[in-house]
């Protein structure tokens, strides 16, 4: 079961992107109104509990109502002798993320997933980090291999490096141009379309649930006179700095990090490499997921 922010009347105004008290408002009436809709102990109740924190934010009630189905889901299943490896995705977007999660799928055991909700601001909070820590805990109980792909990882790695020594990052980077022509196409054209990186009073392009996941930016100078030239400049200057700072990370973590042009993820040879990396064995894939859309990682298969 997807739930939108507009679903039966139910939304967050314009500032509540970033307004915290306000997602968990909104969490606590999804909740209450649609908690007990899929039985206990199945996926599909994990879906739904999900999908509220997709639009929403991880308060206590949710995350106890998430992980107690989780553990009953992984009841069933044999631990193993020790944790399995938890291997993180990033990339600023655009970049050929879902695709890296569907190769990641193709290793045995593995439990692989695209921006598994809840998302983490640009300014990470407290629950939403602890959140993904109580997950990959948990689940690497059970699973060889733990990988989830957002380019919400960025201003996070360093925490989730500590708490978990083993883990790994791979990082994609596209070039920019085609990298911003993507976005403008997913985000669309115009006054009253998405852009995540100004101010959500900017009185030109509609507010966002994902606003609070990306850096904001001043609004810049020419916005009103020419929004989308402007709103390709901010994406520009969001995809340059992010790029940077993966290969800033990249020389920080020698040998836990490795970088991969999007442009050459599709090689079997750097595939093959990167299953190295990681230390698993995976297939070499041709996958190329989300090409000029944004649908297929928003599918519940790339949801845990």
């Amino acid at each position: 079961m997807h739930l939108s922010i507009g679903d039966h009347g139910l939304t967050i105004p314009s500032s509540g992107a970033f307004d915290r008290t306000a997602r968990e408002r909104l969490a606590a009436t999804l909740f209450l109104r649609y908690g007990d809709h899929e039985p206990f102990g199945t996926l599909a109740r994990s879906h739904l509990i999900l999908g509220i924190l997709n639009r929403t934010y991880p308060t206590p009630a949710l995350s106890a109502a998430y992980f107690e189905n989780l553990e009953r889901l992984l009841a069933t299943r044999k631990k193993l002798p020790s944790p399995g490896r938890l291997v993180l995705g990033l990339g600023a977007g655009r970049c050929g993320s879902t695709s890296l999660t569907a190769m990641m799928g193709t290793i045995d055991g593995s439990c692989c997933t695209h921006e598994n909700p809840p998302f983490i601001f640009w300014v990470p909070q407290e629950e939403q980090i602890a959140f993904h820590v109580r997950r990959f805990t948990l689940l690497s109980q059970y699973f060889p291999l733990v990988f989830d792909a957002a380019h919400w990882w960025l201003n996070v790695i360093d925490q989730m490096f500590a708490i978990f020594p083993d883990a790994r990052g791979v990082c994609l980077c596209r070039d920019l141009r085609p990298c911003v022509q993507s976005f403008m196409r997913v985000k669309g054209s115009g006054r009253n379309s998405v852009n995540h990186w100004v101010p959500s009073d900017n009185g030109i392009w509609q507010a966002n649930n994902w606003d609070c996941v990306y850096p904001t930016y001043p609004l810049p100078d020419d916005a009103h006179a020419d929004p989308d030239r402007a709103k390709t400049g901010l994406i520009g200057r969001y995809v340059r700095e992010y790029n940077r700072d993966l290969k800033s990370l990249a020389d920080r973590f020698p040998g836990r990090v490795m970088l991969i042009e999007t442009e050459k993820l599709g090689h079997a040879s750097v595939q093959q490499r990167m299953f190295d990396f990681i230390g698993h064995a995976g297939r070499p894939t041709r996958a190329h997921l989300n090409a000029g859309a944004a649908s297929d990682g928003s599918g519940l298969d790339y949801k845990f």
